[in-house]
């Protein structure tokens, strides 16, 4: 049975508190268990709108990554 999780299942399915609120990006692909090369091409996409880039590092917001991997 497929079905989509709600709020609170996803956030009940986290531990917030190992994580900082804003990752790099090998942490936002361990999290998201993806390669760094396709988070790195997804955020070039556009997919996801939590990626910030101050200066030279890209760097993610963890919970607008998390909300948008899951839509």
């Amino acid at each position: 049975m497929n079905r989509k999780l709600t709020a609170p299942e996803i956030a009940a399915g986290i531990d917030h508190t190992s994580l900082p609120p804003i990752l790099t990006p090998q942490e936002a692909a361990d999290l998201l268990r993806l390669k760094l090369s396709t988070l790195y091409r997804h955020a070039c996409e556009g997919r996801y709108a939590g990626a910030v880039k101050r200066g030279k590092p890209l760097r993610f917001w963890r919970d607008r990554l998390i909300q948008e991997f899951m839509r």
